[in-house]
């Protein structure tokens, strides 16, 4: 092969590299992330780190300080599939009766994207609203404490590969002490 045969082989190989990643899914901001209780008093009490000064926790927490009396809704804007795992007893008792049910998640939700990305919602209480379901900002629960959890709240993060990411609230500068109503941007996950 002489150099001008080699030169197009290797120009044809990166049209098709380049082609491909064209094609290959990336990454993408879902919907806008909305707090998951519809009532005035909502709000965020842990960011970063557990109650806004304790060890790292990369994650929102929210509540209303009440428990199983609200709805717990999906927090994504359009309509997003809430894939479901429950079997986990309702619960509003502090410490928790099994912290480890569901390897600490409690009841949850995850929407699931592309590239390692989830958005996830925990501790729901649950009632004939939880199951999965594709839906836009709907009913998943109540408001709970279940599994690894002390006192009733949402709690709701974005993970890559597992690893907990900050971004998606921090972005919208959302603080502790932030609204967590229903109304309220908190966030934007990637998935």
């Amino acid at each position: 092969m002489n150099r001008i045969t080699k030169l197009g082989l290797k120009l044809a190989a990166i049209g098709a590299l380049a082609s491909l990643a064209v094609t290959m899914p990336s990454p993408i901001e879902a919907a806008t992330a909305r707090g998951p209780i519809c009532e005035a008093k909502a709000r965020v009490g842990s960011t970063t780190y557990y109650s806004c000064n304790g060890s790292s926790h990369t994650a929102l927490d929210m509540s209303n300080q009440t428990c199983g009396s609200w709805n717990h809704r999906g927090m994504l804007l359009g309509t997003f599939n809430y894939k479901y795992s429950g079997g986990c007893a309702n619960n509003c008792a502090n410490p928790p009766p099994n912290p480890n049910c569901n390897g600490g998640a409690g009841n949850y939700y995850v929407v699931s994207g592309g590239s390692g990305w989830d958005f996830r919602q925990l501790h729901v209480n649950s009632n004939g609203s939880s199951k999965t379901q594709s839906c836009d900002r709907c009913a998943l629960g109540l408001v709970g404490s279940t599994g690894q959890s002390y006192g009733a709240h949402v709690h709701a993060d974005n993970r890559q590969y597992g690893t907990r990411k900050s971004a998606w609230y921090t972005s919208v500068s959302t603080t502790c002490g932030s609204s967590a109503n229903c109304e309220n941007r908190v966030g934007v996950p990637t998935l």
